[in-house]
């Protein structure tokens, strides 16, 4: 081709040294500026450890589709499927067809099956720098401690270590080495050169080191432009210089032609290369197989990273894209469009969609987008899918595309924005009609959307939907978990429907009419879970079994794993509340079973939730500091709505561990979403929750308190609503029974009779008996007692009356009764016999 050819690598023998004594830590971690080598000295080390030993390895090289948090994760347990090619365990779940829908929950069940084999590997990923996706950096970490320790793992990118690897440098598990340790010396210069036919001296060697710094690139520049002087003061911007002059211009046309046209992809391979090249006449006969593996084979910037795959140094991609834009904006879309056409037929609409937004081919990317996003996906993402909309839609797509506007207005309504989600629905109304005409899946999709638009009152819109002819629709069917968004509770999924339960017969009666053809054979179990649901929140716990056993013994086969998810919660729910907590466990047990049985990994994360709160309501502090490990959430931004029970859990977390702040800052912000999107239990929950961080930080937090707690009763009155004050059971005690007294003697919030706040206080007396509450009686904070207040409770501990008090301490008994109710209010108890008990149990008369 006309241009020197790099036929060896340097030795670089203090650098192959250095990794070598750092094959005890399981992590490296390798970063550089570009062109430093950084992938070519991995690649030499492990050619020198393959001399040393034998060593299975794997190679990914990483790119922007990676980002996609479903893309990495295959491409990960795929690699290390490599490195086990007998492991069936690990390849079968890395081509599962539901692998999408949980990624990181199956490759982490896949790692379980990774054995440690006693022999070694290493597991390399090369520009890591490429991926933005914090989800996918904050896994890494976990990903590498869940390898055997036989396995170590090579990370490369132009960038340090990202925030996730805090922990296991503090550790010194992870070995970095940045640029420092990546430059030439004079020595290696030397023998580079010379092995490559270029004979320099030592003067030489040192001219070219003061010139290039040790840069790989920079060398590699050198030696390719076959200059005599080495004197050259190379920088980024030099070298694109140096490119053309030197490399650039002794192409002749053909190649030229070839490197521009094939430089829009990431990654070749000799299809692609051949119809991108395709329209060029001075390539009409040419080969791209062969041209890719001359160009590899000179090392002329490029690499083979696969079976008949290539990649260009990226700076050097980026020269070529240079060049393409001077040949004008309608050649390079031209070829991006051809990209995009090559994996639109791969059906790997995610990278076709890339490509189509790079050549403003905005009915590429929607095809790409109609594709991707379908109610009828077995094996839909909800992350994966936000992420490829933010991707792919473009401002100017939704006028030619109204179909997009279902999209959209889908997306802002799982990530919280309530108002995108209201302008996307009122324009996607008045385009429906049309659109219905053209596509009978808008009908569906249609009645879907407006099943979650919260402005609409459920029971009017049912008989409104059940007047929608659906003849010739039977094949168009709703796929339920849109409706459940992975939540728990059916009943309070992706939309609360409390409206039902004003008049539940006739309510849920609405709901199947509206709404249960387009369900199909799951309505059945569906509306089982709303009759349990319902009555479990009304504290009917022995209805509600009745309704979720029948949930759960008529599951037709080909029910969602979603829809079976719902139904055992709720079960295992009302038997929990029922006092079987050892059936309520075996229901756990079958349903952990169902979820790696169907591979619905995605649905751990709630269930994960739903065991944590139980530990919670004991005041568990190791269960609390381990979720807010794992799941922090910084309140700030919008809160996504399919989220919305972890982010309730990990507000109880930080209640249990005494963070009452961060637990205010939370709970406001989901009050201010469960209120916009008129989700009536949400409401409850989170003031109730907000009560008690309020009332655990003392005198200062009373009132506030108790405000949030009647406006939660008033909420609660409306449906009859009382399971959630039984389920918190210890921590409302005290402010129920104050609110009782309150409620005797004045009009309470919402017309709430006395009666109802009694069967709330009995019911918290009743939990109380059970658990210990979120702070696991843990008395408020800056906890202190007059000494009259202390005399008052050693005597009370000793079994006086209040007479026999007032008359050893020498004052009235109605002085007496007002210390006594200042130490029930700061023990947060109700009456004598739980103050006694918390006054042991915290040792508050310990020195006495």
């Amino acid at each position: 081709m006309g241009q020197a050819i790099l036929t060896e690598q340097a030795p670089r023998v203090a650098l192959m040294k250095l990794l070598d004594g750092l094959l005890d830590r399981q992590l490296i971690y390798i970063h550089a500026p570009p062109g430093f080598g950084k992938t070519a000295s991995a690649l030499l080390w492990l050619e020198h450890r393959c001399t040393l030993t034998e060593l299975k390895r794997s190679w990914i090289s990483l790119d922007e589709y990676d980002n996609k948090t479903a893309e990495f994760c295959k491409r990960v347990l795929s690699a290390l499927s490599d490195l086990q090619l007998g492991n069936g365990t690990l390849h079968e779940l890395a081509a599962h067809p539901a692998f999408n829908t949980a990624p990181i929950e199956f490759t982490l069940y896949a790692l379980s099956a990774f054995t440690d084999r006693h022999e070694p590997c290493i597991f390399v990923l090369d520009d890591l720098h490429v991926i933005k996706n914090d989800e996918i950096l904050n896994l890494l970490p976990v990903l590498v401690r869940r390898l055997p320790r036989n396995c170590t793992v090579m990370l490369l990118s132009r960038a340090v270590p990202p925030d996730s690897f805090s922990e296991m440098m503090a550790k010194e598990e992870i070995a970095v080495i940045d640029a420092g340790f990546l430059h030439f010396t004079r020595e290696e210069i030397k023998i580079f050169f010379n092995r490559n036919g270029r004979f320099i001296s030592n003067a030489q060697a040192d001219e070219i080191l003061a010139s290039t710094g040790g840069w790989a690139i920079g060398l590699r520049a050198l030696l390719l432009a076959e200059e005599k002087s080495y004197n050259i003061a190379l920088s980024e911007k030099y070298l694109e210089r140096f490119l053309k002059t030197h490399v650039w211009e002794r192409w002749d046309d053909r190649l030229k032609r070839f490197m521009m046209c094939v430089s829009v992809a990431k990654e070749l391979t000799p299809e692609l290369c051949r119809r991108l090249i395709a329209s060029e006449s001075v390539l009409k006969e040419a080969s791209g197989a062969e041209i890719l593996r001359q160009l590899a084979s000179e090392n002329a910037f490029l690499r083979a990273t696969g079976t008949g795959t290539y990649r260009f140094h990226d700076l050097f991609r980026d020269f070529l894209l240079h060049m393409l834009k001077k040949r004008g904006e309608h050649a390079s879309a031209a070829l991006y469009n051809i990209a995009g056409d090559y994996y639109f037929e791969k059906e790997d609409y995610f990278r076709a969609s890339e490509y189509y937004l790079h050549g403003k081919n905005d009915d590429g990317a929607a095809g790409c987008l109609y594709n991707m996003y379908d109610y009828s996906s077995a094996s839909a993402s909800i992350e994966d899918t936000l992420y490829i909309i933010h991707r792919a839609i473009t401002d100017s797509m939704g006028e030619k595309h109204p179909f997009v506007l279902e999209i959209q207005a889908w997306a802002a309504y799982v990530e919280g924005r309530p108002e995108d989600f209201e302008n996307y629905l009122d324009k996607y109304y008045k385009l429906h009609p049309k659109m219905a005409i053209k596509d009978p899946r808008c009908v569906i999709t249609g009645m879907l959307l407006r099943a979650i638009d919260y402005r609409e009152a459920l029971c009017p819109l049912m008989n409104t939907l059940s007047r929608i002819p659906l003849k010739g629709l039977v094949d168009v069917k709703a796929y339920t978990p849109s409706m459940t968004n992975n939540q728990p509770f059916f009943h309070r999924s992706v939309r609360d429907f409390s409206e039902l339960a004003v008049d539940l017969n006739k309510g849920i009666s609405l709901f199947e009419k509206g709404l249960g053809a387009v369900i199909g054979a799951e309505f059945s179990v569906i509306k089982q879970c709303l009759y349990a649901g319902f009555h479990y929140e009304r504290g009917n716990i022995s209805q509600a079994c009745e309704h979720a056993l029948a949930a759960c013994g008529n599951i037709p086969d080909s029910c969602s794993s979603e829809i079976r998810f719902c139904a055992m919660v709720i079960l295992a729910s009302a038997l929990y509340a029922d006092g079987h907590e050892d059936d309520a466990n075996e229901v756990f047990g079958n349903l952990n079973d169902m979820i790696e049985r169907n591979k619905a990994f995605y649905l751990k994360h709630n269930l994960r939730a739903y065991l944590c709160r139980i530990k919670l309501s004991n005041g568990d502090m190791d269960a609390a500091q381990e979720w807010l490990k794992d799941n922090r959430i910084v309140a700030h931004g919008n809160l996504p709505i399919y989220k919305i029970y972890q982010y309730s859990t990990t507000a109880r977390a930080h209640i249990v561990t005494g963070k009452y702040t961060s637990a205010v800052l939370l709970l406001k912000k989901l009050l201010l979403l469960a209120e916009r999107y008129r989700r009536p239990l949400d409401v409850i929950e989170f003031r109730v929750l907000l009560a008690i961080a309020y009332w655990k930080k003392g005198k200062s937090g009373n009132f506030t308190a108790l405000d949030y707690m009647e406006q939660a009763i008033a909420v609660a009155y409306k449906y009859g609503y009382t399971q959630i004050f039984a389920a918190e059971g210890a921590e409302l005690v005290s402010m129920l029974h104050r609110l009782y007294k309150s409620s005797l003697q004045t009009d309470f919030a919402g017309g709430v009779t006395s009666r109802f706040v009694k069967t709330l206080y009995i019911a918290a007396v009743s939990a109380s008996k059970r658990s210990k509450g979120l702070t696991g009686g843990r008395p408020p904070e800056n906890l202190t007692f007059t000494e009259k207040q202390k005399t008052v409770m050693r005597l009370m501990c000793e079994g006086c009356s209040r007479n026999t008090i007032a008359l050893r301490m020498g004052i009235k008994p109605s002085g007496v009764q007002t210390h006594t109710e200042l130490i029930y209010r700061k023990l947060d108890v109700a009456n004598s016999i739980e103050a006694i008990m918390k006054i042991k149990d915290l040792g508050l008369l310990a020195e006495k």
